[in-house]
């Protein structure tokens, strides 16, 4: 999956738009899906040791599996930009089909 810094800050501007405090912890949530479980489940353990939760690991409608994995920060676009470049090495080193992105939850971070 392509990421550009550019669109990431564009985001961000979004964001700040829509009432987000992107200078306060936030949770950002980012999935990977696969043709199976197993590739997955590496993913998680290069990840939990670096405080990501595991919110869930499935089987989609379409019989792929999707790993969403979540963390409360603070990013910056230039962080967040680097994230995402080493998630798609990390697939790649992983043999994860793919990256698939991220989101971010404006709820209180605390909850």
């Amino acid at each position: 999956m392509g990421f550009y810094l550019h669109r990431v800050e564009e985001y961000f501007q979004k964001m700040e738009l829509e009432g987000f405090n992107t200078k306060s912890p936030l949770k950002w949530s980012f999935y990977f899906v696969h043709t199976n479980s197993g590739e997955l489940q590496d993913v998680y353990a290069e990840l939990k040791d670096h405080s990501y939760h595991l919110d869930y690991l499935n089987e989609t409608e379409d019989g792929l599996w999707q790993l969403k994995v979540s963390k409360i920060e603070v990013l910056t676009p230039d962080k967040l930009h680097r994230r995402n470049l080493a998630f798609n090495e990390l697939a790649n080193y992983c043999s994860v089909d793919t990256y698939d992105g991220w989101e971010v939850d404006k709820q209180d971070a605390l909850n």
